[in-house]
């Protein structure tokens, strides 16, 4: 039987004796944040840090995205997960001055966990006592934005997906992987503490355009068809819907208006809206996109427009593992205190995470050590140990228990999962989301 609290301390103090690199790399890169697909500074300095490490990487995955294995021993392999690309928020303190990213989603703190992960791995040199290995992966592009820009990136085939981890699953980045964890930024403590939900929402996005008549807006309004008119009548009809939206599924309809016509002065004859249907399973979220199109294009039928709707999948729900959330959540009690680790609660949000969910057991966790909403220019870290160095080592000591002891847990585990899609339906699920009419 291995020692599994030595070899915890092992790994810990390893992990602390990373701090000065972790911290000098979470800082640079949150000066000088990337968007999603574009993160080639970012994914440059994390090369180079887990190559001063002596590891071997695999560089350029869905093109900006990296891979390094640890451990020779056959047995599970686990993918420890951090993202490396920022959002808009362009009044954060931080934000490129250029495209406005930032990082207001503290992934910057997610790749820095990865990083000390790593140094701890290698330096304690404890995969040598356990029976299986562990993958490192820093994966682009997780926020979904910027849309019709990977929308063009699609159509001239330089991705298929418009996330990082489904390119991952495509690429086969994930075929040898058995299991997968990451730990995100929370907005909960401004201290040690950890969240460790049982499920969220995933999403699909649509794009409506409005194609009207433009004419003179005050000499000639009749001869004109109004795209912005037929906008206005579709959210509304949108709008009518949400009272039969159940609470259980935690449905959410929102959308952004990118274009409201050319000039005041004509009538609009060019209108167009994004938005997302996020919901806690995907049937539900196909249902509810159903009519929320049919409730988009009846403006359409109002005001006379030609209507244009596009469907591009976006992340899957997120339902996590219950067994490996419970491993987890008693690693973290045992490092900050059991009061001190909310368990149960709902990610509201998305994360493409849902995805690898999907596919095999995985847990999506977030830490204190930061405070302010994500996404907003109030996001900032309180706590980088908290952040970084208590979620490093909360990931680090429940690869410890899943692979002590010719990996008993981690085969518990695997062999007790029934994932929701194989490979081939996860990608022929996603393929059949796309659509455009």
């Amino acid at each position: 039987m291995v020692d599994r609290e030595s070899l915890k301390k092992k790994i810990f103090a390893a992990a602390d004796a990373a701090e000065p690199m972790a911290r000098a790399y979470a800082e640079d890169i949150a000066a000088n944040a990337e968007l999603g697909f574009f993160e080639k500074r970012t994914s440059g300095k994390l090369a180079e840090n887990l190559e001063s490490l002596g590891l071997k990487l695999k560089k350029s995955i869905a093109l900006t995205g990296l891979r390094a294995d640890i451990g020779e021993n056959k047995g599970p392999k686990i993918a420890l997960i951090g993202e490396l690309d920022g959002i808009v928020c362009r009044n954060h303190p931080q934000a490129n001055p250029v495209d406005g990213a930032s990082h207001s989603c503290g992934h910057n703190l997610q790749t820095a966990i990865v990083l000390t992960a790593a140094a701890a791995l290698v330096r304690s040199g404890v995969m040598k006592e356990l029976d299986g290995s562990v993958t490192l992966m820093a994966v682009p592009a997780e926020e979904f934005i910027e849309i019709d820009r990977r929308k063009k990136m699609r159509d001239e085939g330089t991705i298929a997906y418009l996330c990082g981890k489904p390119e991952f699953v495509r690429l086969g980045e994930f075929d040898d992987v058995d299991m997968a964890m990451m730990v995100h930024a929370g907005e909960f403590s401004a201290g040690p503490a950890f969240s460790v939900p049982y499920h969220g929402n995933g999403f699909r996005v649509f794009m409506v355009r409005y194609e009207g008549k433009q004419a003179h807006a005050a000499a000639a309004p009749d001869q004109g068809i109004n795209a912005l008119y037929a906008a206005v009548a579709g959210i509304n009809a949108v709008n009518a819907l949400r009272e039969t939206f159940r609470d259980n599924d935690h449905v959410r309809v929102h959308f952004i208006i990118t274009k409201g016509g050319d000039s005041v002065n004509s009538v609009p004859d060019d209108v167009r809206l994004e938005g997302y249907v996020r919901a806690a399973d995907a049937a539900v979220i196909d249902s509810v996109f159903a009519k929320v199109e049919r409730a988009f294009r009846s403006g359409a039928e109002a005001l006379g427009c030609k209507f244009h709707f596009t469907s591009i999948p976006g992340d899957m729900p997120l339902a996590v593992c219950d067994s490996l959330n419970r491993l987890f959540a008693e690693n973290a009690a045992a490092l900050v205190g059991r009061d001190n680790v909310l368990t149960g609660s709902y990610f509201a949000a998305s994360t493409d995470m849902g995805d690898i969910c999907h596919l095999m057991p995985g847990i999506h966790p977030s830490a204190g050590g930061s405070v302010g909403a994500l996404h907003s220019a109030q996001f900032k870290v309180t706590d980088f140990r908290a952040a970084v160095l208590d979620s490093a080592k909360v990931l680090l000591a429940t690869v410890v228990d899943l692979l002590a002891d010719d990996a008993a847990k981690a085969r518990e585990i695997i062999g007790g999962f029934k994932p929701i899609y194989t490979k081939a339906q996860y990608l022929a699920a996603m393929d059949a989301r796309f659509s455009e009419h």
